[in-house]
């Protein structure tokens, strides 16, 4: 397997974010050349956590809990963000600003500024060379983010949402949050008000990394701890939008390209059978259910057996299609 490098990197956004966020944290894994894909791997962290949920150091572990570097190893290039008001990234002067709309407008930049770096070999040990095929890799909130991304840039050639579909958690809406279900323009006009309620804020700080409701399968005190390490503040807007169910259907009847879905026996997204009628327009859908497993996949001792799936269908994925990162 391959040597990895972690460069970690800052890229201004001021152009593109909210007033007050002018630069989006991230980390850079980057195998040795000799054995390099031709991918990017884009992550994004679930809501309450920050990047470090794909690069979970546990000393004691016999097995690696970082999937940024399992995946680096066997040669992908792998980028992990933290989104505007989440662990190392700015926040704006008004957190309200974090619409899921204008969160995906900022990952677009980062993506497209990272593809354009490596290409032109400004990123410590890497050779100038082909512009990669970037890959949008979400899990729960992260993953309602890379899809609402891809609808609205068309940022990547192919997508590997984790931990997600847009079921929502019907049965913990209020009234009038329920009152948004399959309503995503009527959620869109009511987010500040519903999130104000809910939350008391925009950017309420996380609890989703050691929650033990999100955590079965997990078995290690030492990964639990390392994962309540990531815990990050939580995108109020981003994280109401993925409660209800419908919010985002728009979004998703646009994602064509190949998408890898894998979810929990025992995940809040629900079961992996709801997911064909919510990507339409996707005629390459891989679905896996990791049995006796929550939702913080990353955690659970089935980690490995996930990355596996996942670093295979990436590597099997074709490269003729439309090149990736363009933005818009």
């Amino acid at each position: 397997m391959a040597g990895v490098n972690k460069v970690p990197v800052v890229v201004d956004v001021a152009d593109r974010a909210p007033a007050g966020c002018r630069s989006i944290a991230a980390d850079l894994f980057v195998p040795d050349q000799a054995t390099a894909s031709g991918f990017l791997w884009c992550c994004v962290p679930g809501g309450g956590i920050s990047r470090a949920y794909f690069d979970l150091e546990v000393p004691e572990a016999a097995d690696s809990y970082s999937m940024a570097r399992f995946a680096a190893e066997r040669g992908h290039v792998v980028l992990t963000i933290d989104p505007p008001g989440v662990g190392g990234s700015d926040s704006p002067t008004d957190g309200y600003d974090l619409t899921p709309q204008r969160v995906a407008g900022v990952l677009d930049l980062v993506v497209s500024e990272m593809l354009d770096r490596l290409s032109r070999g400004q990123v410590p040990g890497v050779s100038p060379g082909p512009r990669l095929e970037a890959i949008g890799v979400g899990h729960s909130a992260g993953a309602c983010l890379v899809a609402c991304q891809q609808a609205w840039h068309r940022s990547f050639g192919a997508l590997a949402l984790l931990g997600f579909s847009n079921s929502g958690l019907p049965f913990v809406l209020t009234e009038d949050e329920a009152a948004c279900t399959d309503r995503p323009e009527a959620l869109v006009a009511a987010l500040p008000d519903l999130v104000r309620a809910r939350f008391g804020g925009p950017l309420p700080e996380g609890t989703s990394a050691d929650s033990d409701m999100l955590l079965v399968g997990a078995h290690s005190s030492e990964a639990k701890a390392a994962a309540a390490r990531a815990s990050s503040r939580l995108l109020g807007l981003v994280g109401l939008t993925c409660l209800v169910p419908g919010s985002i259907k728009p979004q998703l009847d646009q994602v064509d390209v190949p998408t890898f879905v894998a979810v929990g026996e025992h995940d809040i997204a629900g079961p992996t059978s709801a997911l064909p009628g919510q990507l339409p327009a996707c005629h390459d859908l891989t679905l896996v259910t990791l049995p006796g497993v929550g939702h913080n996949h990353n955690v659970t001792d089935s980690r490995l057996e996930l990355w596996d799936r996942l670093v295979r269908w990436v590597t099997a994925l074709p490269h003729d299609r439309a090149p990736s990162g363009a933005g818009g």
